[in-house]
């Protein structure tokens, strides 16, 4: 009965260890992306963060008008 649960204990840190390595390695991917983004927009376009940020609120600012 000891060793199913150690069993069962182990099983389940091992599913936890790989969803936690799994959400952290999806959020680090996506992190990279909008920091490669957004430095093609400033070093191409010039377009800065101020430009970006005042951008959304105006289109957040034309959707809570609706």
């Amino acid at each position: 009965m000891e060793l199913l649960i150690v069993l069962g204990a182990i099983l389940l840190a091992v599913l936890v260890a790989g969803w936690v390595f799994k959400l952290v390695r999806n959020t680090l991917q996506t992190m990279l992306l909008v920091a490669f983004v957004l430095l093609a927009l400033y070093f191409l376009f010039g377009m800065g963060p101020g430009l970006l940020w005042e951008q959304i609120q105006t289109w957040l600012g034309r959707g809570a008008a609706r």
